[in-house]
């Protein structure tokens, strides 16, 4: 039994639905995280806003990916890339989230991994550990290639694709 366990033994649990109508009020940027299977030269992206921080030194973020064809190809190969969007590349979040329009969008492989070409900002990063939470697993990665390219960010709040207004 974990310390997790024991502080929450016997508490009410949240609804599902309800937890994501609340959890839709945290305001979070756009991301698409992107990796290569071995066999296929074609890179391959998933939509995500589970992307975070961990530590500057080494620096470290991680991402929240559900069992899936993304899941199965960073399991597999041990790398990813993260592409921040900007406010102008919404279509690529569709995109990616599997409202395939008839514009694909461009990748670049700047050292080893795929990332689109045109976003705010770019990580190519190597997965040092996982941790399997529920239905997720957090993949925790050491960033081994970063920039900035700078604009304004896709952001996403209540169900919705936002923008940043200065105040």
């Amino acid at each position: 039994m974990s310390t997790a366990d024991v502080l929450h033994e016997g508490l009410p649990g949240v609804e599902p639905v309800h937890f994501r109508k609340t959890v839709a009020h945290f305001a979070t940027g756009v991301a698409i995280v992107s990796c290569i299977d071995e066999g296929d030269p074609q890179p391959h992206g998933m939509t995500i806003s589970s992307f975070t921080s961990i530590s500057l030194d080494p620096p470290t973020i991680l991402v929240s990916i559900k069992p899936g064809r993304m899941h199965r190809l960073i399991s597999k190969e041990g790398w990813f890339g993260v592409s921040v969007l900007g406010e102008a590349q919404q279509g690529h979040s569709r995109y990616f989230a599997g409202d395939r329009g008839p514009a694909v969008p461009v990748f670049a492989t700047r050292n080893r991994i795929p990332t689109l070409r045109d976003c705010l900002a770019w990580f190519e990063c190597e997965v040092t550990s996982r941790i399997q939470v529920h239905d997720h697993t957090l993949f925790v990665a050491r960033v081994m290639h970063c920039d900035a390219l700078g604009g304004p960010p896709l952001l996403f709040f209540s169900s919705r694709y936002s923008a940043v207004q200065a105040l």
